[in-house]
């Protein structure tokens, strides 16, 4: 099994965060990008692609729920992980309501953010994948569905000729 790099945008105002979940996942293999706040995170986001974002919910500037819906606006299959320092449950649904993929709550050990991160990334292959083959199916029926409508437009034009061919031998017939 091959194991996938990605790029990945980590936005938080805490450099500590920032620079712990960069460690942790550019160990791993993945290219890590940071942003200090929503507002950088987005201008960077626009300019270039990412596999991935990860940020927090409480920012200067712009915050991480206004954030994840911008950037799935530019992407809307972009897998976004949130994460916070507080324990609200209305932060955990704002963050579902904009499209997030994942939230973690800090403090959060190395391993639960691994773990949830590989998940988050293996949904999102999971997901690319059948909407892959849904268009490949969808290629194939609209295929079959032209093949057919050839064939039948064949078959009518063949059946057309040999009525006319008929109706020929009928009058020629009845003339006779």
């Amino acid at each position: 099994m091959t194991i996938s790099t990605y790029k990945i945008l980590i936005v938080d105002d805490e450099a500590t965060t920032r620079d712990l979940i960069s460690s942790v996942l550019s160990s791993k293999g993945h290219r890590c990008e940071t942003a200090v706040d929503g507002a950088q995170a987005l201008d960077r986001a626009l300019a270039e692609t990412f596999d991935a974002v990860i940020t927090d919910i409480v920012m200067p500037e712009m915050d991480g729920i206004t954030l994840t819906r911008e950037v799935l606006k530019i992407n809307p299959s972009l897998p976004v992980m949130v994460i916070t320092g507080f324990s609200d449950e209305h932060y955990y649904e704002d963050s579902v309501n904009a499209g997030a993929s994942d939230f973690i709550n800090k403090p959060f050990s190395v391993a639960e953010l691994l773990a949830r991160f590989q998940k988050m990334m293996r949904d999102h292959e999971i997901s690319n994948q059948i909407m892959a083959r849904e268009k490949e199916l969808e290629k194939i029926g609209a295929e079959m569905i032209a093949g057919v409508q050839h064939d039948s437009m064949q078959r009518v034009a063949a059946l057309k000729k040999e009525i006319e061919s008929l109706r020929k031998n009928l009058q020629a017939g009845h003339a006779a």
